[in-house]
This record gives structure tokens, sequence and C-alpha cells, in this order.
């Protein structure tokens, strides 16, 4: 059961990822062209990564976990008009966060349609007017529409490259100097890459504020265990998971001590 829901959860960001950014366009099919199958083989790769698996995924349960995943309701969430894979019930969680730390910067890796840092930067207005939002992403899939909004142009900086590249993770560390830093982490859900946002980021993270590893039984867990045995500064916060269906167990990391 638990590698079932492993895996159905990968699968969200098997799509997120590999589908063309468009997380509801249908699977390569058998009759695919050498390009389109050998990108579906890598995204397949990705995902056994992403959540450990040993003895290879085969194409076939790959694209029946895609089509679940693609029916699922998270994936028909729009936030203004525009597409936004957030857990609605994480997403309160991290709006109360929000609240209770008023960051003057929040720093969010995965950007993808645009969605989520509109979200993030309304609720920001209302707490800390001069708040901004840096979101991070590899390819700039946002919509039109992300980038007109009037809130996205006020308090939204997209920065396009990996977050965890040393001139993405510097850059973020100059605009974060002196200020009350909130991380949040949803790009790459692999061990290997979320062990390098949590070094990364967690150094901008001040005492009683929190870094948030999204999606983390996608494969961060691993990585948020790693983290948290080797540095004592952290903890998770699990009294933050009192919805049966977060997609962040012991992903609400605070910061406890210098």
């Amino acid at each position: 059961m638990t590698k079932n829901i492993l895996m159905i959860c990968s699968a969200a960001l098997l799509v997120v990822l590999f589908g063309c950014g468009d997380p509801q366009s249908p699977p390569v099919d058998a009759a695919a062209g050498p390009d389109q199958q050998a990108q579906r083989r890598e995204a397949i790769n990705t995902l056994a990564r992403a959540i450990g698996d040993t003895e290879g995924l085969d194409q076939q349960t790959a694209q029946e976990f895609m089509k679940v995943m693609r029916e699922a309701p998270v994936f028909k969430n729009k936030f203004l008009g525009v597409r936004t894979l957030q857990n609605p019930t994480d997403a309160w969680i991290v709006m109360e966060i929000m609240y209770e730390v008023r960051p003057d910067l929040i720093v969010e890796t995965g950007t993808y349609h645009g969605g989520s840092a509109p979200f993030w930067a309304i609720i920001l207005e209302h707490i800390n007017p001069a708040g901004r939002v840096i979101t991070i992403d590899i390819e700039d899939q946002r919509t039109r529409r992300a980038k007109n909004l009037p809130i996205a142009k006020k308090r939204v900086d997209f920065l396009l490259g990996s977050s965890t590249d040393p001139e993405i993770v510097a850059e973020v560390h100059r605009r974060a100097e002196g200020k009350r830093v909130l991380v949040l982490l949803d790009s790459l859900h692999s061990k290997e890459h979320v062990a390098a946002e949590l070094e990364a980021y967690a150094p901008l993270v001040p005492v009683d504020g929190y870094l948030i590893v999204q999606d983390t039984m996608v494969g961060p867990i691993a990585a948020i265990d790693e983290f948290l045995a080797a540095n004592d500064s952290f903890v998770a916060d699990r009294g933050r998971e009192r919805y049966a269906d977060t997609n962040t167990v012991r992903g609400y990391l605070k910061r406890v001590k210098p």
C-alpha cells in the first residue's frame, strides 16, 4: 500500500515534468517516434529514481499511474484562472505559517504554470506589504495570464534555471540578505535534488521560520530524514499535519536554533 501511494504521487511529478506543459495531455503511445519514446523512457527512469525503485518500472505501469493522476482533483485546481498544482489543505497551512512568520521574502522552487506564486503573493500583500516572492524553474512554462496578473507583476520575480545551480543559489542569497525568508521546495522531488536544495536554502531561514518541503512521499522524505539527523537546528513540525490528506509529511521544517 505504501509503495502504491508513493508511485501514485510520483506519477504526478512525472506528468508535471514531462507532460509537454499540459498535465492532461495523454502519454506517448506505442506508435510514438524515437524522440518521444526516448523522452518516455527518461521520464520513467526519473520516476524510478525519485521513489528509489530498484526493480525498474515498465512503461505500461507508469502510463497507468499517469492516467490516474490526470483524473486527480489537484490537476483541475486553478487560481485566478491559472493551473495551480497545490493541495488545498497544505496551501491553507502554508497561509497560516506565512501569517505567523510574516516573511519579507518567499522563495519557491518549482514554478510550472505560475499559479502558486501569485497565490502566495496575494496573501503576503496582506501580511507584509513590502514582501516579495521569488519563484524558480528550469523552464519558463508560465502562462501569459500568470505573467500578466497585476499581483505577479508587482510582487513576483521569476528566475530561470535550476534551483541548485550555484549562480541561482547565489542570486537568491543576495536578494535574501537581511530579510526574513520562508522557503517552499516544490521542484524535482528526487532525494538527491531535495538534499541539495536543503543544503542551499536552509541557511536563509531564521529561527522560528520554516523551510517547507512539499510532496514528501515522492522522494524528499528520505532527504528530510538525513537532513534532520545531521542538523539539529531544524525539527519537523508534525503539528502542521492536521489534515489527513497532507502531501507534506514531515515536510514542515521549523528552525529552532541558529
